[in-house]
């Protein structure tokens, strides 16, 4: 009996266990971007945000043709770039935040595949002109223009049901619920739907100036005569040139697309950092810095230089006495070998010439004999009619 109620146990526990995993894959598999606006439970909030974070993070392999046509000549490794710039794991607030501002319907608003390849190869094609305009389209154009058309706003897809983000081919329909886009995104004018800012952006929401009408930190303005019209998000992202208003400011980091940081003391932050550097040794940086002050470096590279110039010139006259030594040697080298090539010369052109005529060169033989011998001869004479001179001078 004992060992039945244990077995019953035992069954009751996996029963248990097994009823917790159907439901589990169940609201995995039934779980879609608006389940959040509908319970409002915040523990569905963390899944959906990372169901629509992978929905985005899957436009890699549709855009990556595309990609590799247009920027394949400046783009070593696509992988490390996208997650250079699109790789949102550590922190996605921006995503979640996103989600209770527009009550889960994020998924219609964001840009689909064939959005994303019409808004950059507006400026990829753009020759050497430096602003950034969306050609028109069927949201966007002179006889239809929504107000999720302005810089920094969208609107939702029409058909839900036949919206599909990774569609490369056909760019959706988008006329409902117009408001402004949410905080890390940057949504072009003309073209109605958002994309998620690149790491290195800082994408707030804008505040309009109302002595100059501009939506700060963009550029933009608000439509005129729309008074319900505020400003949105960012309107931009190309090159720094024209669009510097999106990255993060120089002096300051900003770790995600929505929180800015100020540079630390000792640390510098150039323009579009995602974090703050060390300073290097000698280096000072101050607070709020994009450089280093490397003055110390200057420094020692100027009397490094200055000791080495006075180096030289004490060591100079020295120097060149020893090339001067060097060259005469060179020079005596080379009279000295010309000396005895000559000698070579000669002793080869009589060997030649004793060779061809044997006569010759016997009588030339004795010539130089006879002429040894009677040399030696008139040597003593010589000395003796000196002896006889030197004798009479000295009687006289």
């Amino acid at each position: 009996m004992r060992r039945l109620r244990i077995d019953v146990g035992w069954l009751q526990h996996i029963l248990f266990f097994f009823v917790c995993g159907l439901g589990f894959i169940s609201l995995a598999s039934c779980l879609d971007g608006d389940d959040y606006s509908k319970t409002g439970n915040p523990k569905v909030l963390v899944p959906v945000t990372n169901l629509i974070y992978n929905r985005l993070q899957s436009l890699k392999n549709v855009l990556k043709a595309d990609i590799d046509r247009d920027l394949g000549y400046c783009i070593k490794n696509l992988k490390d770039d996208w997650d250079e710039a699109f790789d949102f794991d550590k922190n996605l607030d921006f995503l979640s935040n996103c989600i209770k501002k527009t009550d889960g319907d994020i998924t219609l608003r964001l840009c689909s595949a064939a959005e994303i390849k019409f808004y950059f190869s507006s400026f990829i094609r753009r020759d050497e002109v430096t602003t950034v305009h969306v050609k028109p389209n069927v949201n966007c154009n002179l006889a239809k223009w929504v107000s999720g058309c302005e810089p920094g706003w969208s609107c939702n897809a029409d058909d839900d049901k036949k919206f599909d983000i990774k569609n490369g081919k056909v760019l959706p329909s988008r006329t409902r619920k117009c408001q402004p886009c949410c905080e890390g995104f940057f949504c072009p004018q003309g073209l109605a739907c958002m994309i998620p800012c690149p790491l290195g952006a800082y994408c707030p929401l804008a505040k309009l100036n109302k002595a100059t009408g501009v939506c700060e930190p963009y550029n933009y303005q608000i439509p005129p005569g729309k008074l319900n019209h505020t400003c949105g998000s960012a309107d931009s992202w190309a090159d720094a040139e024209s669009s510097g208003d999106m990255f993060c400011s120089p002096g300051s980091y900003c770790p995600t697309t929505i929180r800015k940081v100020t540079c630390g003391s000792g640390h510098y932050c150039r323009q579009g950092s995602t974090s703050q550097k060390p300073c290097f040794k000698l280096a000072t940086c101050n607070p709020n810095t994009a450089n280093q002050n490397i003055h110390a470096y200057g420094a020692i590279l100027i009397a490094s230089v200055s000791l080495v110039m006075i180096m030289v010139y004490n060591c100079s006259d020295q120097v060149l006495a020893t090339r001067e030594k060097r060259q005469a040697k060179s020079r005596e080298a080379a009279a000295r070998h010309a000396k005895e090539t000559t000698q070579a010369r000669e002793r080869w052109k009589t060997a030649r010439d004793v060779a061809k005529n044997p006569k010759m060169g016997l009588t030339a033989q004795l010539s130089q004999t006879f002429s040894r011998m009677t040399s030696k001869k008139d040597t003593p004479d010589k000395a003796s009619g000196k002896s006889k001179d030197k004798k009479k001078k000295k009687t006289e």
